[in-house]
């Protein structure tokens, strides 16, 4: 039977220092300059895409909320033309008893009286 024997040593690098090379660092420094405009065009590209987007996304909800309040609008003025009209007004009036006003009775401010 052999048997193995190691040995262990402490070893202090402590005072070992690696040299920095300069030629890696102008390397990274250029790299960096190459890309770095790059990536901020590509950057600002995205977010006006993104802006772009996102206000079609806007104009697009007030559009059809614009469709909706006309179509509203368009319904209301329906309803108030049929409201209106000379003969069911005269019938609310009988239903409600009410006779035409007497001379005297009606007075004009600020304005002409019609005649």
């Amino acid at each position: 039977m052999s048997a193995i024997y190691a040995e262990f040593k402490r070893v202090d690098n402590a005072q070992v220092r690696r040299e920095r090379d300069g030629r890696r660092g102008r390397e990274l420094a250029s790299l960096l300059a190459a890309g770095l405009p790059v990536a901020m065009a590509l950057l600002a590209y995205t977010g006006l895409h993104l802006e772009t987007v996102r206000v079609g996304y806007k104009i697009e909800r007030q559009r059809a909320e614009f469709a909706r309040l006309e179509d509203e609008r368009q319904k209301l003025e329906l309803a108030l033309a049929a409201a209106t009209t000379p003969e069911k007004t005269a019938a609310a009036a009988r239903r409600l008893e009410l006779s035409p006003p007497r001379p005297g009775q009606v007075l004009y401010v600020g304005g002409k009286v019609p005649r």
